[in-house]
């Protein structure tokens, strides 16, 4: 019971539902700030569109089926990412994607600020140049043998959960970012301008979180194939 609800709660709300709402009510922020009138505040246009998207149990339903469709999206994509970016590792003859991918070596500062940027651009650079059969991950877990599961479970527990909300949230927060912005186009204010700012930070601060947990995560698990611990400062 415990573990079910530990999935129910880290796996499903936190990583699936609530990055999906995130860009479900970012949309229909976006669309409703087009057509709010030119008095009327950022703020006051979010207090109307939050009490218009509860209004029914109907809408209320909707609201929560597209948010598990958008958010299951948002899994698939983050995974996509990942399973590219280890093909490419693996043709380029790199140690480790996390490791020797040249903009996760530079400051922490430098990549807070710019890891929006390169969230767009792992994306332009899958759909542009990946094929199907480039996306397809091979597991560690085929190569763990039977006594080295109950660690690696532990695992799973400790760093998955909490990796895919962070690295969903991103991309959830990236798109609301996208959709920020469009909002400046003839409306162009304080309050617009710091909310783009504020969601653009979140989304490198969460995306930075979620590379540190999955990586973390990788790298313990290959470690328990190779029967040993590994040193990811290594191969930095």
């Amino acid at each position: 019971m415990k573990d079910f609800i530990s999935k129910l709660t880290f796996g499903f709300l936190m990583a699936q539902l609530f990055p999906g709402a995130v860009v479900v009510f970012a949309v229909r922020c976006a669309a409703a700030d087009k057509h709010c009138h030119p008095g009327d505040t950022l703020w006051h246009t979010i207090s109307q569109i939050g009490s218009s998207l509860f209004s029914n149990t109907f809408t209320t339903v909707v609201l929560g089926l597209l948010a598990i469709g958008v958010g299951m999206c948002i899994h698939g994509m983050n995974w996509a990412v990942l399973a590219w970016l280890e093909h490419v590792a693996e043709r380029k003859h790199w140690k480790s994607v996390r490791g020797d991918l040249w903009w996760h070596k530079w400051p922490i500062w430098l990549q807070l600020l710019l890891s929006p940027v390169f969230m767009l651009v792992e994306i332009l650079w899958l759909l542009s140049c990946a094929r199907l059969m480039d996306l397809i991950m091979e597991e560690n877990v085929s190569g763990i043998s039977p006594d080295k599961m109950e660690q690696f479970n532990f695992l799973q527990d400790f760093y998955l959960n909490f990796g895919q909300f962070f690295a969903h949230m991103a991309y959830a927060l990236l798109f609301t970012t996208i959709c920020a912005c469009t909002c400046l186009i003839g409306r162009w204010d304080g309050s617009r301008v710091g909310l783009a700012i504020l969601f653009y930070f979140s989304t490198s601060m969460l995306f930075l979180l979620g590379r540190i947990q999955l990586g973390s995560l990788f790298w313990a698990e290959a470690g328990l194939v190779r029967g040993r611990p590994t040193e990811p400062h290594s191969h930095a």
